[in-house]
């Protein structure tokens, strides 16, 4: 869970132009964190990198451990980019 304390804090130290990557297994935490991250960024961070889907490819290249195991059983990950303004 996202803390809002951490999400301003976050927002406030974010130099621009700055990115946020989340992404998650299940849609929904994704949908959540982007909504807590958008919410208490205060307009300081906008959507930046999905259509909505929240099935952008991976913008590193580097597939970590858990992103390879979820791959692996054939399950999506959802992602989405977030931008400092």
């Amino acid at each position: 869970m996202v803390l809002v304390e951490d999400t301003l804090i976050l927002t406030q130290i974010l130099q621009l132009p700055r990115q946020v990557y989340l992404q998650s297994d299940v849609e929904s935490v994704l949908v959540g964190m982007k909504g807590q991250f958008l919410s208490y960024s205060k307009g300081q961070l906008v959507v930046d990198g999905d259509d909505g889907g929240h099935r952008m490819e991976n913008p590193f290249g580097v597939v970590s451990d858990w992103e390879r195991h979820v791959l692996a059983r054939g399950a999506p990950m959802y992602r989405t980019m977030l931008r400092k303004v």
